[in-house]
């Protein structure tokens, strides 16, 4: 299992961690890093659905446990001592739809790595946290104009929005000499 900062109150680490709600480590997959090869209960994740919330995803498994079902996320990529914002949030919005569809929230939800596992609680803080975040988007979606919130030019490359965007930090042009404004085929 992987550590969390103090920053990530919802996310347990080691109980001397010092992260709010800390509890013992549970058990790290079986095998490869990064795999549910060893998690009973596992079964592919199915498309989840809330009117209430106008949210809809599909974890990438779930899994059975006597406390109610858990997702379970898995990325490719690795993540340092605390896991990325934008994981943590996708597995929070998976345990705010379980609990929809199931009527009771998931205890927790696993966040998989290529070099460890989290295992983020799911606590009435935690599911605020999610619900502020999912306010503040819908709020941003009704403005004309919504700033960017980042500084990274990986996730402007990458955004679909790129070529009509005035605030990308990526443009097709900028390895040809060319200037923002310019016309590049």
């Amino acid at each position: 299992m992987g550590h969390c900062h103090r920053s990530y109150p919802y996310c347990a680490g080691d109980a001397g961690s010092g992260a709010i709600g800390a509890r013992p480590q549970a058990q790290r997959p079986a095998g490869r890093p990064g795999t549910l090869s060893d998690m009973s209960g596992a079964r592919r994740g199915r498309p989840l659905y809330s009117p209430r919330y106008r949210l809809t995803g599909t974890p990438d498994y779930i899994i059975s446990t006597r406390d109610g079902p858990v997702p379970v996320e898995v990325k490719s990529g690795v993540a340092g001592s605390e896991p990325h914002e934008s994981h943590l949030l996708q597995l929070l919005a998976y345990c705010l739809l379980i609990e929809e569809a199931e009527g009771r929230p998931p205890p927790y939800g696993l966040l998989i790595y290529s070099t460890g596992t989290f295992r983020v609680d799911y606590s009435p803080r935690m599911r605020a946290h999610l619900l502020g975040v999912i306010s503040d988007m819908r709020q941003a979606t009704a403005r004309a104009e919504v700033p960017r919130n980042h500084s990274h030019e990986g996730r402007c490359r990458a955004c679909g929005y790129r070529s009509v965007c005035d605030q990308s930090l990526w443009w097709k042009g900028r390895n040809y000499g060319a200037r923002r404004g310019d016309l590049v085929c």
